[in-house]
């Protein structure tokens, strides 16, 4: 492939992700809201295309003479038909777009409901495509999952649990999503698959609590919230800057783990587990 447009450049994946196909020789191009921080890509020798993925139009011309698009613009926003067809018209036939895990879940959210139709629409464009799933990412101070827990118990020593806490997730490093990203577009056995990426072991968040407390150096104390008196709480409080969504409280106690054996078999999908991921992620706050 040689000119790649990503959308999403700017966000916390797309970052990794450009930074994994700069060596690879490339022109990348990114394609961003003209509000957006691009200091970091131009820098880097990225081309910079401003759009907005609600006007088709201007996807369209961002499209022209692409090879390859990879779309790591979140698909829980509805823009999926304005890419495609926007891909289509400019006649970029390879695409890789990036999903999410949480299609599985139980709830009935929209962000679900706009994913899933996302993926249909995708399926049935006759694109090259290839969808990649990733469950909770973390891996840097930009994640709003695992980071947040650090930054708390880095400075509480009580930490609340929803429910038991023993519900079984997959959190997946962020540099891991990026390089199993990039695979998929040098495969074409990845064209016409999804794939869910996560991380190497199924992990209890009563287990991610006590692995950053001992690495933090934190002696701490746990104490369980019933999911019901948790829902009253972000209702009550969750415009107080508690962090939590209803939402999030509903899937704490969901079984959130993925097979991953085809990502592995055909991408040469290799993850991190936890306790080395969160190592990494660590090194920040020496930063």
């Amino acid at each position: 492939m040689n000119t790649i447009l990503v959308t999403g450049a700017t966000g916390f994946l797309g970052e990794h992700v450009v930074r994994h196909l700069l060596s690879s020789g490339a022109e990348i191009r990114a394609f961003v809201r003209s509000t957006s921080n691009t200091m970091w890509l131009r820098k880097n020798g990225v081309h910079i295309l401003s759009g907005d993925l609600n006007q088709r139009a201007t996807i369209e011309r961002a499209l022209q003479g692409i090879d390859l698009l990879i779309n790591v613009a979140s698909l829980g926003f509805g823009h999926a038909r304005n890419i495609v067809t926007a891909s289509v018209q400019a006649g970029v036939s390879r695409t890789v777009f990036v999903s999410s895990t949480s299609i599985f879940s139980k709830l009935q959210t929209s962000s679900k409901a706009k994913r899933i139709q996302a993926e249909l629409i995708i399926a049935e464009s006759g694109l090259d495509y290839t969808i990649i799933r990733p469950t909770m990412i973390y891996g840097s101070p930009r994640d709003r999952n695992i980071w947040r827990l650090v930054n708390y118990i880095n400075k509480w020593p009580v930490v609340p649990i929803i429910g038991c806490g023993e519900a079984l997730q997959q959190p997946v490093f962020v540099g891991d999503v990026a390089k199993v990203i990039v695979s998929a577009t040098q495969c074409d056995c990845s064209i016409g698959q999804s794939y869910n990426i996560a991380g190497a072991e199924p992990i209890s968040f009563l287990e991610i609590i006590n692995s950053i407390s001992v690495k933090l150096g934190r002696r701490i104390k746990k104490f369980h919230v019933p999911s019901v008196m948790a829902q009253y709480a972000v209702l009550l409080f969750g415009s107080m800057g508690l962090g939590i969504t209803s939402e999030q409280v509903l899937r704490f106690e969901e079984v959130k783990t993925f097979d991953i054996s085809a990502a592995v078999e055909d991408l040469g999908y290799n993850p991190l587990d936890f306790e080395n991921g969160l190592v990494l992620e660590l090194q920040w706050l020496r930063k």
